[in-house]
């Protein structure tokens, strides 16, 4: 499942579904920041990028909801 704190974009699945996600909603790769940077994420910046992810099905949730994810995936 893809999922968002309204900054983050993260998948709670694998990293291959965050690229075929972030490609839909048309996110370039340079948004991404992997495992070196922390946790696999895309950055979202501006409303249209939140609006494009939130149409597209991501499931908002807590910041702490993503740093549980980031643990998980580290």
């Amino acid at each position: 499942m893809i999922l968002t704190d309204g900054v983050h974009l993260v998948s709670d699945e694998s990293e291959e579904e965050i690229h075929r996600f972030a490609r839909k909603i048309g996110l370039t790769r340079r948004r991404f920041h992997g495992k070196r940077k922390g946790h696999p994420h895309y950055d979202l910046t501006g409303e249209w990028t939140r609006a494009k992810a939130l149409g597209a099905g991501a499931q908002v949730v807590s910041p702490r909801r993503i740093a549980e994810i980031a643990r998980r995936h580290s």
